[in-house]
């Protein structure tokens, strides 16, 4: 069992981090583009970062997307000229995903973006803080569905709504 107090202070850290995020944030030597590339079609530059001319149905399995998720965010990069999409040689049933010249250039700005205080953490202890945020915004997402099984659907489409208006502003 965890000690209560742990626990508290524990929370009270991440009140402290998000308070000192915000202020970070809002500094004008640090953009939020960043957060783009965890989501949606960022997670697809990302994947396709590490693994160009993956098929669509590979990249549905390592960004842990819906195959119409992927499909509609694939079209929509394609659309933006950040990838393309090809008829694999070998089979053409495999639809081919790559970054172009401009993803790559995309991708590049983001990364610049992503926030400095993140530098003090070596590679391991940025694993072991993956590790643990996954461990509470998985708690975070069942605590939500359970609440309201529509909540969590109405948070993810007001998230993408969010970045798509960055994205593309009216």
């Amino acid at each position: 069992m965890t000690d209560i107090s742990s626990q508290g202070k524990t929370a009270g850290k991440i009140i402290e981090f998000e308070m000192l995020q915000n202020i970070a944030e809002d500094d004008n030597k640090h953009e939020s583009d960043y957060k783009m590339l965890f989501q949606g079609q960022g997670k697809i530059l990302l994947a396709l970062v590490d693994t160009d001319g993956i098929s669509q149905k590979d990249l549905v399995d390592r960004i842990d997307m819906t195959p119409q998720s992927t499909a509609e965010f694939v079209r929509k990069l394609e659309r933006r000229g950040l990838v393309t999409r090809e008829k694999s040689i070998t089979d053409k049933r495999v639809t081919l995903v790559r970054l172009t010249d401009r993803g790559r250039a995309e991708i590049q700005k983001r990364t610049r973006s992503i926030p400095e205080y993140l530098r003090v953490l070596s590679d391991d202890e940025l694993q072991q803080f993956n590790n643990i945020l996954d461990k509470i915004n998985g708690q975070m997402y069942r605590d939500i569905k359970d609440a309201d099984p529509t909540l969590q659907n109405k948070y993810h489409q007001f998230m993408l709504n969010q970045v798509l208006h960055k994205i593309h502003p009216d």
